[in-house]
């Protein structure tokens, strides 16, 4: 008689009826995805147990205790000053985001985006705009230890932390909806370093808070422009805090319901245009500022918004334009 498998224990969890399932502790999701990023699974389990919770939606303990599994992949003492994942992609607007990054720099921040390779048909990654402007793109976990203040932005394909992780995010096009893994990859982040996270739907922002929560990581999430950590300057926009071990909220109330000149498509060199000053935007000044702003809270751990902004302007006022030629 063949022994039973040590995750069919953990399917079973979710997957014992109306009445009889429950979502996973804590602990046995931390179990389930450690088990799973060794390659110990299989497919049928992986389908399983990845839909049985989207079903459901996940829970705040089976985010962090995902994230906790992931989280121990990460070397120690990573020199960097946030991290920032990208995981949605954009299909509308150009990555304004970026120009947050790239402006917190030039006030002397390092900072570390992680994401995924292209899973999704009709969208621009962040790794499309590294590898357009030859930034630093990382291809072994010791490349992000060189971060430093006179190369302090860099990205991580989430191929390089574990093959299977970029394996699991390209199954929507196998099973046609996204799954668990695009929501934990937006929180994961190293021990002590603060992160920005992006959701599509507002009531997620409080489970990742919780997942921070529960893994003692300070975050700041919003409900994003095409679900990445980038304010929409059409709607308000409510952040949520976790900085030590305090929740808190932050308001930016919305410049307009609609701004004339915003950009309708993805087209990177708005990037080059808007950050070299050869182009003027409303919308895209916004975007910038706000998202740079709230990045800048989560780095000083603080819900001072105004003073932030301000701070953002004036290094906006005085970046270096000559970069992204």
């Amino acid at each position: 008689m063949n022994s039973q498998h040590k995750l069919a224990d953990y399917v079973r969890i979710l997957a014992r009826g109306k009445n009889a399932s429950r979502s996973m502790s804590y602990e046995e999701a931390q179990f389930t995805m450690q088990t799973m990023l060794a390659g110990e699974y299989e497919p049928e389990q992986l389908g399983a147990i990845f839909m049985l919770m989207r079903v459901k939606e996940e829970s705040a303990e089976e985010l962090a205790g995902f994230a906790a599994a992931i989280n121990q992949l990460w070397p120690a003492d990573i020199p960097a000053d946030l991290i920032w994942p990208s995981y949605a992609g954009k299909r509308r607007q150009p990555f304004w985001c970026f120009l947050s990054a790239l402006l917190l720099t030039q006030m002397g921040y390092r900072i570390l985006f992680h994401g995924t390779e292209a899973h999704t048909s009709g969208r621009l990654y962040m790794a499309d705009v590294f590898t357009h402007f030859r930034m630093p793109v990382a291809d072994t976990l010791n490349d992000i230890l060189s971060i430093s203040t006179t190369a302090p932005l860099m990205y991580l394909p989430c191929s390089v932390l574990n093959p299977q992780l970029q394996r699991w995010l390209s199954l929507k096009s196998i099973l046609g909806v996204r799954s668990p893994i695009n929501t934990v990859m937006k929180t994961i982040a190293p021990a002590g370093i603060a992160s920005v996270q992006g959701v599509f739907h507002p009531n997620y922002a409080f489970t990742h808070i919780n997942a921070a929560r529960l893994n003692q990581n300070d975050a700041l999430v919003i409900k994003g422009e095409g679900g990445e950590f980038e304010v929409n300057p059409e709607r308000d926009c409510t952040a949520q805090s976790f900085f030590a071990q305090e929740a808190g909220e932050i308001h930016i109330p919305k410049l307009a319901s609609h701004i004339d000149d915003k950009p309708q498509n993805t087209d990177i060199d708005w990037l080059a245009q808007i950050w070299q000053g050869k182009a003027e935007n409303t919308y895209a000044n916004s975007a910038i500022l706000q998202t740079a702003a709230l990045a800048l809270c989560a780095i000083e751990r603080n819900n001072d918004i105004d003073t932030a902004l301000q701070r953002c302007r004036d290094a906006w006022n005085n970046r270096d334009r000559s970069l992204l030629a």
